[in-house]
């Protein structure tokens, strides 16, 4: 009797991994794949920024969100002849932002003196090659089956010091990439964006491309793209791939290794009178990081209140960092660096 009724449990259980559609894990159906081999087919199989990508011209509809929650429409481009031969251009109403690719890295020219924190978000969605880099300081789990809206997927667990950093997971049948998922952070303060989902895959010259792409916080979306069009360069018009008037030159390349601060940076100070009057938020600023580690420039892109936004850039002009590199090279980026405030009382966070 007691081993039917263990032999029952099993049939149970087995069932409901079968039919969950939840998209929680399954344990136990780990699967024969390793992380690497996940990654590595998925950026063969979706990734047209690479060589042998035939001469194309890409067209999309772009949203984001802007400061009240509403989304915002514009345009993108990509004029596409080669990893040395490109041009990328992003409209808004009230931005616009131009890239001319060399071989080295990419001309850029800009309506404004930083990048928002929805362009850094919106560049997420269109390259996927980012969206699939493992920085030297992340592992990766074990892979594990599960199903989601009863697609079968085949995911893993990108972890770093502080625990799980986001959760990529690929369609098992074809292996593209169909959902990264970011874990919450703080409870008043959820991560930028807690999921992307990527779908409506079409074959172009031999790659999986996703036609709808969407970034998700809280099941709200905050950015999205659809592709309107992909067409073939039968006559390339050279004046598009010169450099801008004006433009900055950013390296680029895929070895590429992000500059991180450096150990014993001394983080913002939470000031008393932001205590007193239990403020809490996420302050983002826009960094660029010089190819000796310094910080040229420093800007508020998302603030919380005053007292912590202050906090917060005090504190960031002080900070060096060991620079990115190229190879071995060091070079010059642009990036994010967001600071938590958060309070603590007897021990828990609010």
């Amino acid at each position: 009797m007691k081993r039917n009724m263990r032999n029952n449990t099993g049939i149970v259980l087995i069932f409901a991994c079968l039919f969950l559609t939840t998209g929680v894990l399954c344990a136990g159906t780990e699967d024969a794949t390793s992380p690497e081999e996940l990654i590595s087919r998925a950026r063969l199989l979706e990734d047209i920024w690479t060589e042998g990508t035939p001469p194309m011209l890409m067209r999309a509809e772009i949203e984001v969100s802007s400061a009240t929650g509403a989304l915002v429409h514009g345009s993108y481009r990509l004029d596409w002849v080669s990893p040395s031969r490109w041009r990328e251009e992003i409209r808004f109403d009230n931005y616009q932002r131009l890239r001319v690719g060399d071989a080295k890295g990419y001309w850029q020219t800009s309506a404004r003196s930083f990048r928002p924190q929805v362009i850094f978000q919106l560049d997420t969605l269109l390259h996927l090659r980012d969206a699939l880099r493992v920085t030297p300081k992340e592992t990766l789990g074990k892979v594990k089956n599960r199903k989601q809206d009863r697609a079968r997927q085949i995911c893993t667990e990108v972890k770093w010091a502080l625990g799980t950093s986001r959760t990529m997971c690929f369609d098992e049948t074809s292996g593209a990439l169909a959902s990264i998922e970011y874990p919450g952070g703080e409870p008043h303060i959820p991560p930028e964006i807690s999921r992307i989902e990527y779908g409506a895959f079409t074959s172009v010259a031999g790659k999986l491309v996703p036609h709808e792409i969407r970034a998700l916080k809280d099941g709200k979306v905050i950015a999205a793209v659809r592709v309107l069009e992909i067409a073939k360069i039968t006559e390339e018009n050279p004046s598009l791939f010169n450099a801008p008037a004006k433009a900055e030159f950013w390296a680029q390349c895929d070895d590429m290794k992000e500059a991180e601060p450096l150990v014993g940076s001394v983080p913002p100070k939470y000031p008393k009178s932001a205590k007193d009057n239990l403020q809490t938020g996420r302050v983002i600023l826009y960094l660029v990081v010089e190819a000796d580690g310094s910080l040229s420039k420093v800007e508020l892109i998302r603030g919380a209140t005053p007292d912590l936004n202050a906090a917060a850039l005090e504190a960031a002009r002080q900070w060096h960092f060991s620079p990115a590199t190229c190879g071995s090279t060091p070079i010059r980026v642009e990036k994010s660096f967001s600071t938590d405030f958060v309070l603590q009382f007897d021990g828990r966070r609010r």
